[in-house]
């Protein structure tokens, strides 16, 4: 029996998932013009698909630049543009509560490199003296991953192009709730494992630029470093992107109710979280920012650390782990004096980072206040 084919305008909701190693071309000449296709096109899946493009475009969007590239970890994020635009004899600053393995990488392979890396104060308002002739890139990080410091960004940027260097950020944080470029950021690097794609299953990160020189350096570069990420991830990305702000609030109004609730317990010393009122850097938050998160750090009143792991170990619904960003509800321990070269921060003295997830909020009062009450026994 004949059926007569009924032809579909398809349409879907989310973005198509593009797999590809190998691309095709129509002909010789494309072919052999296919590296001229490294920006804006299509020559091999490494260097971009259609689904990777797509998230490209969106985070460029979201992080107010004009180009983006999408690499496989917050970190490839963060070393990628410093292989790409630093060499021997070039002068890095770099924050001091900067991500741990950031650091790492600076003082590790940079510093084989022959690039010398400094770091300056987590809460500086000026690098005016430690910026040099051959100053490259400035490193900011803004708040610090787990003790929370804001930089004076906008001045730290004006100071920096006075010598000609570029200024990074570390944007993780600030993702959707910021406009790091107007503040005069020349680079925003972002961990898409964390608030992006929500659900804390995948690693990606994402390189923005507002300028399309310096996005075509950075570009050619990592192409050549072989980096990329698969057109599966991205699309789970972008997935999350759909309701990424929604989330967000919520979390940052549970982070605000939690927060408050620590402040006046007793059992804390010191509540660190910028979006909250009593923390010292709330004005440089309203600046920069226009929404929190779901993070925030604890100091406490006992210090030792045996105690600390008891506290922990005991939770029930707050999970022990390193990342944030997801619908769960996550706690991770630090001591950050074995990060610092610059800041004060006393040996043995330890800190809680919470991250809100979206559980029932008084099984997570209910957890922190239990685990409390075994700091007394």
């Amino acid at each position: 029996m004949n059926r007569k084919r009924i032809l579909v305008d398809f349409r879907q909701l989310n973005a198509a998932v593009h797999r590809a190693s190998t691309v095709l071309f129509p002909d010789a000449d494309a072919f052999l013009n296919r590296q001229s296709l490294l920006y804006d096109g299509f020559s091999y899946g490494l260097y971009g698909t259609p689904t990777i493009r797509q998230l490209e475009d969106q985070v460029a969007e979201i992080e107010g630049g004009v180009r983006s590239i999408a690499l496989p970890s917050g970190l490839a994020a963060m070393t990628h543009p410093l292989l790409a635009l630093c060499r021997s004899g070039d002068h890095v600053l770099m924050v001091d509560c900067a991500y741990g393995p950031t650091r790492a990488f600076a003082k590790d392979a940079l510093s084989r490199l022959g690039v010398e890396v400094e770091f300056f104060a987590s809460d500086s308002v000026s690098i005016k003296d430690k910026l040099r002739a051959n100053t490259r890139v400035v490193i900011v990080e803004s708040p610090g991953y787990y003790t929370m410091e804001l930089q004076d960004i906008e001045a730290i940027a004006a100071e920096a192009h006075t010598v000609g260097a570029l200024v990074m950020i570390d944007n993780s944080w600030g993702f959707g709730s910021t406009d790091m470029f107007a503040l005069g950021v020349d680079i925003c690097c972002t961990a898409l494992s964390k608030y992006a794609s929500g659900a804390g299953d995948l690693c990606m990160g994402s390189v923005t630029v507002a300028d399309e020189e310096l996005f075509r350096t950075l570009k050619a570069f990592i192409a050549n470093l072989g980096a990329g990420v698969s057109s599966d991830e991205a699309y789970l990305v972008l997935r999350g992107l759909g309701t990424m702000q929604v989330r967000v609030r919520e979390q940052a109004e549970r982070a605000l109710e939690v927060g408050r609730w620590l402040d006046a317990h007793p059992a804390v010393s010191r509540v660190l979280c910028p979006p909250l009122e009593s923390d010292g850097y709330h004005e440089r938050y309203r600046r920069f920012f226009r929404c929190g998160n779901g993070l925030l750090s604890v100091l406490l009143r006992e210090p030792a650390i045996e105690p600390l792991k008891g506290l922990i170990d005991g939770f029930s619904h707050f999970r022990i782990g390193a990342s944030w960003g997801s619908s769960h509800s996550l706690v991770s321990i630090t001591e950050p004096a074995k990060s610092r070269d610059v800041d004060s921060w006393e040996d043995g003295v330890f800190l809680l980072r919470i991250h809100l997830g979206l559980e029932p909020l008084e099984l997570l009062k209910g957890d922190l206040e239990a685990g409390f009450d075994r700091l007394k026994t």
